[in-house]
């Protein structure tokens, strides 16, 4: 039987469909959206990103006409939570459940499955109150109903490294190293937060501006494309495309239906943090799992 989310990924791959659906939601949910961001507004004091409200539409215009913008900085004091997190719990190669490991034991991994890792992120995230502050935070909240015109859910919350390494095609492609787009609800909005410093040689988010309203690709009912670099540069322009570096604490708001891919770190790891807000949740798109499921490679 099709799962709701393969379903709604099938419906939803043409534009004026997606437009118009979230347009019908959107109405259905005025009401709900608009009892949220009052209830919301009232918590903004409570905020660890200093926010006003002036902020927030701000971040919506920017965010709705070039597909991405980027956000208030994280705390310094939150970035130094996250990445003690990260250094002191296990995380997974290659998404994989049944592959943990801590970041002492990255080459005995590598050795064991007889490759270099690209990626490796963390699961139930969530548990952590550090994280689980910064995911349910006004101005994430504000930044997402404003965008969705609905009541936003929380879908996923994900913390990953990304190695430098010399990846397959197949890791290329399969870790979104290459220019795609995503397909995740009728509408979503996700928030990345560097938890390291990134410059061009530590793996930066790349982004094509304006990719989100202008579509030049022919799209497919079958599957997910990949683009290539000449293909994205031919289509929108290389002005178009950006690379988003800065210092750890950066932030980028990104509609990730925009044009987007990651890159390979050449010099040093990468650690990212992301949460995506949408209207609908579907259980494919979350990192949270049984703890019996977990297991270490070494």
């Amino acid at each position: 039987m099709i799962s709701r989310y393969r379903l709604m990924r099938g419906v939803l791959k043409r534009k004026f469909a997606r437009e118009f659906c979230w347009r019908l939601t959107a109405l259905c949910l005025h009401s709900e959206k608009k009892k949220f961001i009052a209830r919301t507004q009232a918590t903004i004091k409570n905020s660890i990103f200093g926010l006003d409200q002036a902020r927030v539409g701000t971040d919506v215009d920017l965010l709705s006409h070039n597909g991405a913008t980027p956000g208030l900085p994280l705390p310094e004091p939150m970035v130094k939570e996250v990445l003690a997190y990260a250094t002191q719990s296990p995380v997974y190669a290659d998404r994989d459940k049944k592959r943990g490991f801590y970041l002492s034991d990255l080459k005995r991994v590598e050795q064991k499955l007889g490759k270099e890792v690209l990626l490796a992120q963390y699961f139930n995230i969530l548990n952590n109150e550090h994280i689980r502050k910064i995911a349910y935070d006004p101005y994430l909240l504000l930044v997402a109903a404003s965008y969705l015109q609905a009541p936003p859910k929380l879908m996923g919350a994900n913390l990953w490294w990304t190695f430098p390494s010399n990846p397959s095609a197949e890791d290329k492609s399969k870790h979104a190293h290459v220019f795609h787009y995503d397909l995740d609800d009728v509408k979503f909005v996700k928030f990345f937060f560097y938890i390291t410093d990134v410059d061009e040689d530590c793996g930066p988010h790349v982004y094509v501006e304006g990719s989100n309203r202008v579509i030049k690709y022919k799209n497919s009912w079958l599957r997910s494309l990949r683009f290539t670099d000449a293909e994205i540069e031919e289509a929108y322009g290389r002005d178009k495309v950006k690379y988003v570096m800065g210092p750890a604490g950066s932030t980028l708001i990104e509609d990730t239906i925009t044009i987007h891919k990651g890159t390979t770190p050449t010099k040093q790891p990468r650690l990212l943090l992301q949460f995506e807000f949408s209207i609908n949740t579907y259980p494919e798109m979350s990192c949270e799992c049984d703890e019996s499921e977990l297991a270490f490679a070494v």
